[in-house]
């Protein structure tokens, strides 16, 4: 029997595909993405820093191509981070997650080994808009861009919801009953590993740093504001997050909760 399409039928199709779409582009429009737009930078010795939205919580800094390993170094006040700047030439994000105030940023050059030499140093003056900003873009520790499988992954899981307490509840949920702890990989994991969340979320399992990783991606693309901490639980070193939600942080550790780990104590070292 053919089906008949009534103009009543045909008008709720339209109000439905209408409002599918809407959510789609509210679901997108909740995703922050860093921007290297040429508007504040900074530049010494072949370094560049972009500070365009260094309001935003976040500097964007790239190096003329070197055939020697590179380290950025940022510093406010008595607190440091330092990470792997690429020696392509291409830009890497870095959050400004020490809040307002002056940075100096030096890169280091690779002499030998393990040791380096300062190439070049700069400051700059951030003025955050908020201070859990950082924690909703990409950054080089929970790297993500809009093609990522694991930010439509967020989307899926998060479709209809409106609270954060939800979206949370939806995304961790999800990470504890699919993703497998990686007992091979923790044991051969190498100094400078970084997590690539859609390769996590395509091979069901990772460590405790690609757990928290992907938590993170969901949800920042979600518009919740999501720390990925580093640290010990008990006398293990450890990644977890910490969530807003409601006006407070909340600690989530899906790594524990899908391994029942029993943690007495969390020890926080450093936030991206």
């Amino acid at each position: 029997m053919a089906m008949r399409c009534t103009r009543r039928g045909s008008l709720w199709l339209l109000a439905f595909v209408a409002a599918m779409m809407l959510c789609l582009t509210l679901a997108f429009a909740l995703a922050l993405y860093p921007k290297a737009e040429g508007i504040t930078v900074y530049e010494d010795q072949g370094v560049t820093v972009d500070a365009s939205h260094a309001d935003q919580g976040y500097v964007m800094v790239r190096h003329t191509p070197s055939d020697k390993a590179l380290k950025l170094r940022l510093t406010k006040g008595e607190q440091t981070y330092t990470y792997d700047l690429p020696a392509d030439g291409r830009y890497e994000t870095y959050p400004l997650n020490m809040g307002s105030g002056t940075y100096q940023v030096q890169v280091f050059r690779q002499i030998s080994g393990k040791r380096y030499a300062n190439d070049a140093s700069l400051r700059l003056k951030a003025e955050i808009a908020d201070e859990t900003i950082p924690y909703l873009y990409p950054n080089q520790f929970v790297w993500y861009t809009p093609d990522s499988a694991a930010v439509a992954m967020g989307e899926t899981l998060c479709a209809g919801l409106t609270s954060d307490a939800d979206k949370l509840d939806a995304v961790r949920r999800y990470v504890v009953d699919h993703i497998l702890y990686d007992y091979i990989q923790a044991e051969t994991v190498q100094s400078g590993y970084l997590p690539a969340v859609d390769e996590i979320l395509a091979g069901g399992k990772g460590i405790c740093f690609d757990y928290a990783a992907l938590t993170a991606c969901m949800l920042r693309t979600q518009g919740v504001p999501t720390k990925l901490v580093i640290g010990y639980a008990d006398r293990i070193y450890h990644a977890w997050n910490d969530v807003l939600v409601d006006g407070e942080w909340r600690r989530i550790d899906t790594t524990a909760e899908a391994n029942n780990m029993k943690v007495k104590r969390y020890t926080q070292e450093r936030i991206y």
